[in-house]
């Protein structure tokens, strides 16, 4: 009776112990980023809008960060005593957001529960990664710094709204503050590339925004700028819920040739900069009016979308390196290695591609100076610091002191933010490039944004 017993306890088992068996070789193959490693490591984790209207700023920018991330992996990982080796395995988790702050909390959550989506196999095959840098595109709507300040968690936005980095605040912004960013390309317009220029004439600027992804405070701070300076007004903003049709385009823009609008600037995604220039080019307004648009709408891409004719005379401040215009720029050349090695993708580099390659690079060494600033005043050793290692530790020995820092000569040495503890900023440079004569253009050398929010 017992062996009958034996016989029959090792059948139930046996079918039990084939699918275990079954379960850890399929759950071992995928481990993302080859995490079986016996290196210490870190994890950025990462909220991205990679459908629907952002797909095309999102999309560049991220295939531009995988693959730098890929090129860090094949080095051996995170290089941290600068020796050229590497020593610390970079983990990469994201998930999209779908343009929701409830989808975006409900990522974080699940990032935060240890896990990018819900699924068995990641929740068993790999141990929970604790969030310390969070790389992310938030809705303006959503307070995202206070949940991540009692997290203990730093943020990493390429563009954030200027209410995410009033301080305090755990949040940093790549490319700069819309608010200052609009600012400066005003006034350097105004004061350099303006054909009235000189003539004692204030030209009328017009803000045109869309409200649900970029929020009400630039406005504000814009026109707070303009009355500050004296160089320009304000007259009129234009916000909007959702993309604005054709027809509303058009209606808008006869609304500012009759206010005698001499100047727009678009606070929005590429999509509204290319229907304000094919609007503006039907109604005979392309020399009439000025578009300048943020940093989501580079001219490279609309120069893809609407061809050189409409795209004439368009203009965009950038804190990168421009691949069309400057091949020969070490940070281009650099990513073009990058593209042919991983994509081979003839697209790029592209604007978007470049500042994905900045964003992975400026978060890694903010990491790196973290650990090494962790190992020193804690005499501990880098397996340690990793597993240690925390938003706070990451944003006072990391991201606060990369004033200066290139990101693989992706922009500027002369960034000079951040500038003091309080500072969120990790650009404070840029330049204004535009479409002249059917090409891609630098139109202004670096220029230091104006200081609107603390």
């Amino acid at each position: 009776m017992k062996a009958q017993r034996k016989i029959k306890m090792h059948k139930k088992l046996t079918p039990l112990c084939l699918i275990t068996a079954l379960f850890l070789i399929i759950s071992s193959s995928l481990l993302p980023n080859g995490w079986a490693t016996d290196k210490p490591s870190i994890t950025i984790h990462n909220l991205i809008n990679l459908t629907g209207v952002y797909a095309s700023i999102s999309v560049p920018y991220e295939k531009g960060g995988k693959d730098f991330l890929s090129w860090i992996a094949e080095q051996g990982g995170l290089d941290i005593n600068l020796d050229g080796k590497g020593d610390v395995e970079v983990k990469y988790l994201w998930a999209e957001t779908g343009n929701d702050p409830a989808q975006f909390m409900a990522a974080y959550k699940r990032f935060r529960m240890g896990r990018a989506r819900f699924s068995l196999i990641e929740m068993i095959s790999y141990p929970k990664p604790r969030i310390s840098i969070l790389e992310m595109w938030p809705s303006p709507t959503l307070n995202i710094k206070a949940v991540l300040e009692i997290d203990n968690v730093v943020g990493f936005g390429i563009s954030l709204n200027d209410f995410q980095l009033y301080p305090p605040s755990w949040n940093f912004a790549d490319n700069g503050i819309y608010s200052e960013m609009a600012a400066g390309a005003i006034e350097y317009f105004v004061d350099q590339l303006w054909s009235k220029r000189g003539k004692d004439v204030k030209p009328k600027v017009a803000l045109i925004t869309w409200e649900n992804a970029f929020g009400r405070v630039s406005g504000q701070l814009i026109k707070k700028h303009a009355a500050a300076t004296g160089k320009y007004e304000v007259i009129v903003e234009q916000f909007f819920a959702d993309m604005p049709s054709d027809r509303e385009v058009s209606e808008f823009l006869s609304d500012f040739e009759k206010r005698g609008v001499d100047i727009i600037w678009s606070n929005s995604t590429i999509q509204t900069s290319a229907t304000i220039m094919k609007t503006l080019h039907k109604l005979g307004l392309s020399n009439k009016m000025f578009l300048l648009g943020n940093p989501s709408a580079p001219p490279d891409l609309l120069l893809e979308i609407v061809g050189p004719s409409i795209a004439e005379g368009y203009i965009s401040p950038q804190s990168v390196f421009v691949p069309a215009a400057e091949p020969d720029e070490p940070g281009v050349k650099f990513a073009k290695r990058l593209n042919e090695k991983y994509r081979k993708d003839p697209k790029f580099p592209n604007i978007h591609y470049m500042n994905g390659i900045r964003m992975k690079a400026m978060m890694l060494e903010s990491v790196r100076r973290a650990l090494v600033g962790m190992m020193k005043r804690d005499n501990i050793d880098l397996a340690k610091a990793c597993k240690w290692i925390n938003g706070k530790e990451i944003r006072e020995f990391g991201a606060q002191t990369l004033a200066g820092y290139s990101a693989y000569d992706m922009t500027t040495k002369l960034q000079s933010a951040p500038s003091g503890k309080d500072d969120r900023r990790l650009t404070d440079h840029h330049r204004l490039i535009g479409i002249k004569d059917g090409k891609v253009t630098v139109l202004s050398p670096w220029y230091k944004a104006p200081r609107l929010i603390p």
